[in-house]
């Protein structure tokens, strides 16, 4: 059993590296493809039609391609004051709380989103851009994103939150 999970969070944290290399790929282009259809519109009078889109639908897939690394990583927005003056044992607890909570709100979110990929799908339903792509292609980043992100909340529920020295794990502090 523990062989299993093992290979499971490696392939869980194999994917989530990709992701983030990705991301951070996605915002290279973003930025390189920004300045680009800077030049061509102000030095050289022509306008690309497709820049525009490609760095709104480019960000959309480099925020939920991140988003699993950050929460991995702990890296998000917590306030923990109460808890740091808490013993261990309250603290655990606390903690394995919020993680369930937030699988729970994610996994729901992700559930959601899919839905909306498969009518997104089945209808055949485009962006509304100069150049129409399908939607789900953008959309299913959201659903990768929230629920890969659940499976981390899961994950980090079924393990201890704070050290005895009263160090958080994956605080940066």
């Amino acid at each position: 059993m523990n062989t299993i999970r093992t290979r499971l969070y490696a392939f869980q944290d194999h994917l989530t590296q990709i992701a983030a290399i990705l991301s951070a790929t996605g915002l290279s282009l973003i930025v390189i493809f920004y300045v680009y259809e800077v030049v061509t519109r102000y030095f050289f009078n022509s306008p690309t039609a497709w820049v525009s889109d490609f760095v709104s639908y480019a960000l959309c897939a480099c925020v939920f391609l991140a988003l699993p690394k950050v929460t991995k990583d702990r890296a998000h927005v917590a306030v923990t004051i109460l808890v740091d003056i808490a013993p261990t044992w309250i603290a655990d607890i606390v903690f394995k709380a919020v993680s369930l909570i937030g699988f729970g709100c994610l996994i729901l979110a992700a559930w959601i989103s899919l839905q909306e990929n498969l009518r997104q799908f089945s209808k055949n339903i485009e962006t509304l851009a100069i150049i129409p792509v399908p939607q789900w292609w953008i959309s299913s980043f959201i659903t990768f994103g929230l629920a890969l992100s659940a499976l981390y909340m899961l994950r980090q529920a079924s393990e201890p939150q704070k050290t005895d020295s009263g160090a958080y794990l994956g605080s940066t502090e």
